[in-house]
């Protein structure tokens, strides 16, 4: 059997390209961002600032609004990349269970995540404290006399938890679709084609929200019911259950299907 270690690692590093790439389109479109307000004030609108600002509040305002935007979109590269290693004959033809390579390639894609995570993050902390700086004002400093309590620190495990599961959840979400479609696609009797395969899936999916929204209705009203008259409500709390949740249950169907259907079908083409 294959090494765990060889195989996250070889995973790993074919990853790590993209989250190299979302990070350079980031810096480009930060920069460009930048200059469009530093050569018409008019753009500031779009950074949500005021006229009076530096160029570096405009260049953390920049930072700021373009980072959700580059995580959806590494994340949909992870989740493109995962299925293209799930269903390569190449992998599949590795010195290990297919169950083992989908779990390292979940893993591989979940650090990843961690990896362009704490850049954004330590890029951030720096732009922000260079900004404070030019204004006088000293977050580093701030930050050292701060008191954290245990309700800060439990929000941001909560919160980090919460983007965990999500990240888990959408992953583990896109393999139990593209699985299955290949699974009943590959019983029709009539032609494999795109258009089909591409039908198929958008009812599968269409199906899962809809079930996924049943769901989520019916435990937030028990734990309302249930729980809310002991302690406050916590609706971030109630999200990290259900998608980590969602992903162990996903995750279990995506091994069953994986070893069951799409192996055979992948090792025999």
């Amino acid at each position: 059997m294959a090494n765990f270690k060889t195989l996250f690692k070889q995973m790993f590093v074919q990853k790590r390209r993209y989250a190299n790439l979302v990070l350079l389109l980031q810096v480009f479109a930060v920069l460009f961002l930048l200059v469009m307000a530093l050569l018409d004030k008019s753009n500031l609108a779009y950074l949500n600032i005021s006229k009076d600002s530096n160029w570096l509040d405009r260049l953390l305002s920049a930072g700021m609004l373009k980072t959700p935007i580059a995580d959806v979109i590494f994340v949909g590269l992870l989740c493109w990349q995962n299925e293209k290693i799930n269903l390569s004959q190449t992998w599949q033809l590795a010195p290990a269970s297919s169950v083992k390579i989908w779990l390292i390639n979940m893993l591989s894609s979940l650090v990843e995540c961690i990896y362009i995570f704490v850049i954004q993050v330590i890029l951030g902390f720096v732009a922000a404290m260079i900004d404070n700086l030019s204004h006088h004002y000293s977050l580093l400093h701030d930050l050292v006399d701060a008191k954290v309590t245990w309700a800060d620190a439990s929000l941001l495990i909560e919160f980090l938890l919460f983007l965990t599961g999500t990240v888990l959840v959408i992953m583990t979400f896109v393999s139990f679709a593209n699985f299955l479609t290949k699974v009943i696609v590959d019983q029709l009797p009539v032609n494999n084609n795109i258009v089909i395969k591409l039908f198929v899936m958008a009812v599968i999916v269409i199906i899962a929200i809809l079930i996924a929204e049943q769901l989520n209705e019916q435990i937030t009203a028990m734990y309302l019911h249930r729980f809310a008259k002991e302690a406050a409500y916590d609706p971030l709390g109630i999200s990290v259950v259900e998608y980590f949740a969602g992903a162990i249950v996903l995750g279990a169907i995506d091994s069953y299907l994986m070893s069951k259907f799409v192996e055979p079908k992948i090792i025999n083409r």
